[in-house]
C-alpha cells in the first residue's frame, strides 16, 4: 500500500507478546521487518524490565530496524527507582546499556529523568547525573516531579521544594546538553 516506514508504538513496547502462541516482541519485530517495500522500522517506548540481550541482538541483525534505543532510566538512584517501583536497579540498567552497545555497534540511545522525585536527596540526584555522564545518551527527556493523581507515587509526600527541582533540572540539562553537542561532533 505504500507505507515505507512503520513505527511500533506503546507505553511498553518491548513487553508485547501474543496470548495464542510464543509470539514475543522480537518475533514481532522480525515479522514486520520482513515486509516487502517497507524501508524503515522503528519502536518506542522499551522498558528496563523488559529489555533483553535477544531484542538487542535483533536490532543489530535486522536491516530495516533503526539502531536507536529509548530506553526510560528515570533515575540513577537504586532508593528513588525503589519508590518509583520501576523492577529494576542502576547496576541492572548499566548492564543492559553494556549489552546494547556491544550488540548494536554505533548504536543511538535516549532516555527520560526525573529530578526533584519524593525523597530524592543531593545524594540521589548526583547518582543520576553521574549515570548520564557514563552512559552519554544522545538524547535525555528531563522533568522536574510533580504529582499526578490516581497513581502510586501520589501517595508520597511532594517533599523537595520547587527551587530545590529547579536547580537540579537546569543542572541536568545542562550536562546532558553538553554530552549531546560532543556526540554530535563526532
Amino acid at each position: 500500500r505504500g507505507i515505507r516506514n512503520i513505527t511500533l508504538l506503546g507505553q511498553n513496547v518491548n513487553a508485547y507478546h501474543s496470548d495464542t502462541k510464543d509470539f514475543d516482541f522480537v518475533d514481532l519485530l522480525e515479522r514486520v521487518n520482513a515486509l516487502k517495500g517497507l524501508k524503515e522500522l522503528t519502536f518506542v517506548t522499551s522498558h528496563p524490565k523488559d529489555a533483553t540481550k535477544k531484542l538487542f541482538e535483533a536490532m543489530a541483525r535486522l536491516d530495516k530496524v533503526q539502531k536507536y534505543l529509548h530506553l526510560p532510566v528515570q533515575s540513577g538512584s537504586n532508593k528513588i527507582l525503589k519508590l518509583m517501583g520501576r523492577g529494576y536497579t542502576r547496576q541492572h540498567y548499566l548492564y543492559l546499556i553494556e549489552e546494547y552497545r556491544k550488540a548494536v555497534q554505533d548504536g543511538k540511545l535516549s532516555t527520560d529523568i526525573i529530578v526533584g522525585f519524593s525523597q530524592e536527596t543531593e545524594d540521589d540526584f548526583r547518582d543520576t547525573l553521574d549515570l548520564i555522564k557514563r552512559v552519554r545518551f544522545n538524547n535525555a527527556y528531563i522533568f522536574k516531579y510533580s504529582v499526578r493523581p490516581h497513581v502510586e507515587a501520589g501517595k508520597l509526600e511532594d517533599d523537595v521544594a520547587k527551587e530545590e527541582k529547579e536547580r537540579r533540572h537546569k543542572i541536568m540539562l545542562e550536562a546532558q546538553k553538553s554530552i549531546s553537542r560532543e556526540l554530535k561532533s563526532q
